[in-house]
């Protein structure tokens, strides 16, 4: 019959096959922020080439598919890498009918870009379907996020997804300021949606600034260059503020502004993604020292107690009340990871992606 020793053995043996498969998830969202950031550049290049008749930007455009096209295959691979087979995987069912939305999107994508190099759709249609296909990728994040059981890497999966949510804000506003800068124009519709995309930014990094590491929170706030923001606001109050036909010749410079800008942050997401790698081998190395002193301990004990019963019913009740303390200190983990969820759990997907802005 099995004891309460053997059932607390598996219970940190469990602890270590979940953090491992959080540290493999950890390695899927790092190659995910990498392919989103490629397909926001590709959006925003692809956006002004259409706008401009395919005068401008062109070689851009095929340079920056090709890094996409690399970027997708790291995904690819590292999707390939989740376990599939044993169907056990915390929250695995609504991870992995994510990730089979977005492969059957990523295989519509060369047909897309056949369609934007012959010039047949418009820029806010080649814009609405790259954003739909990064929010498509913005799940799989966010239901990676939902799969961990320890608290300071959920912490810092979410601070992470609501950084990439802002980030790809911000890639939206750039394929929108660069459409209506390489067009000539914007009406008042277009005005709206530039100032939701603002605010829908500012509230994705304040999440972020609550829930982020203190050390990337500090280092992404000194990191932001200001003459790089300043260029952006005053660009901001022209296509916010002029109606009717605008400088095309500002597109370029709103996206060289605007890239850097993003540039900027993607550095930050490196760190996120450094952060949250460190933090799951910590907590990996940690988990597998707990169990060795355990077992230690039960060989200790089972060494002292081959002399005799009474030792042996002594040793029992020592193990007894050493299960009934990690079993108090267990419960006491679970409220506080209770606590903190509610406290910085992103809001449902069907919320967020309800809640975001139409695509530019």
């Amino acid at each position: 019959m099995k004891s309460g020793i053997d059932f607390l053995l598996a219970a940190r043996h469990c602890e270590i096959a979940e953090l491992e498969q959080l540290a493999q998830t950890g390695e899927l969202v790092t190659a995910i922020a990498r392919f989103i950031h490629a397909l926001q550049r590709e959006r925003g290049i692809s956006s002004i080439y259409l706008s401009s008749h395919g005068a401008q930007f062109t070689q851009q455009r095929e340079q920056q598919i090709a890094d996409c096209n690399l970027a997708e295959e790291a995904v690819r691979l590292q999707l390939d890498r989740l376990d599939t087979e044993s169907h056990q995987a915390r929250n695995g069912a609504r991870l992995f009918s994510r990730a089979a939305v977005v492969l059957h999107a990523l295989e519509g994508l060369p047909a897309l870009r056949v369609r934007i190099a012959r010039q047949a759709l418009s820029a806010s249609e080649s814009t609405a379907a790259l954003a739909r296909l990064i929010a498509g990728l913005l799940t799989v994040v966010f239901e990676a996020a939902d799969t961990a059981s320890d608290p300071k890497i959920s912490r810092a999966l979410v601070a992470m997804f609501n950084f990439m949510q802002g980030k790809e804000f911000a890639g939206q506003e750039r394929a929108l300021g660069a459409r209506v800068f390489a067009a000539g124009y914007v009406d008042g519709a277009g005005q709206q949606q530039w100032r939701h995309l603002v605010d829908a930014q500012q509230g994705c990094f304040q999440v972020f600034a609550d829930l982020g590491d203190a050390d990337a929170v500090q280092a992404d706030q000194a990191g932001r260059n200001p003459a790089v923001m300043g260029e952006i606001e005053r660009l901001r109050r022209i296509g916010g503020t002029v109606r009717g036909e605008l400088d095309t010749a500002l597109s370029h410079e709103w996206y060289h502004w605007c890239t850097l800008r993003i540039d900027e942050m993607k550095l930050t997401e490196d760190r996120l993604a450094i952060h949250l790698r460190a933090l799951c081998e910590q907590r990996i190395a940690q988990a597998e020292a707990e169990l060795h002193d355990q077992r230690a301990a039960l060989d200790a004990l089972s060494a002292r107690t081959a002399g005799g019963p009474p030792r042996r019913l002594r040793s029992a009740r020592t193990w007894s009340a050493r299960c009934s303390r990690w079993c108090r200190s267990s419960r006491a983990a679970c409220k506080r990871w209770a606590t903190s969820s509610m406290r910085c759990a992103p809001p449902s997907a069907s919320a967020r992606w309800s809640s975001a802005p139409r695509a530019c």
